[in-house]
């Protein structure tokens, strides 16, 4: 188990409590949870209004302050452990490389058949 110092323990905590109001990933009562729109402003629609009012999204503007002040403070061995595409850390799975033809399709058949 990792250990953070006492602030980063409290931004992460914080973090982790509205990443998983707003479901961004899968939790125990997932499916349960009112789904929050990931945009400043939410739109309400007013009955006899030819038009929404917008209104702040303060639980994205929340995720956004958390999330960015944890990435502040995360430790630096996180950022080193964690798996990038970039370093080629999973395999060819993520390799945008084109890999062999295994079913011919009609225009080579054709193409073999005029030679």
């Amino acid at each position: 188990m990792t250990t953070f110092t006492a602030e980063q323990q409290k931004a992460y905590d914080r973090f982790i409590t509205i990443r998983n109001k707003m479901s961004l990933v899968r939790v125990k009562g997932y499916g349960k949870q009112k789904w929050i729109r990931s945009a400043d402003y939410d739109t309400v629609d007013v009955a006899g209004m030819n038009h929404p009012l917008f209104a702040l999204n303060e639980d994205w503007q929340e995720y956004r302050e958390a999330s960015s002040q944890w990435w502040a403070l995360e430790p630096d061995f996180r950022k080193a452990e964690r798996l990038s595409a970039i370093r080629g850390d999973y395999g060819a799975s993520d390799s945008w490389d084109e890999g062999g033809v295994r079913i011919m399709d009609t225009y080579s058949v054709l193409q073999e058949e005029d030679k």
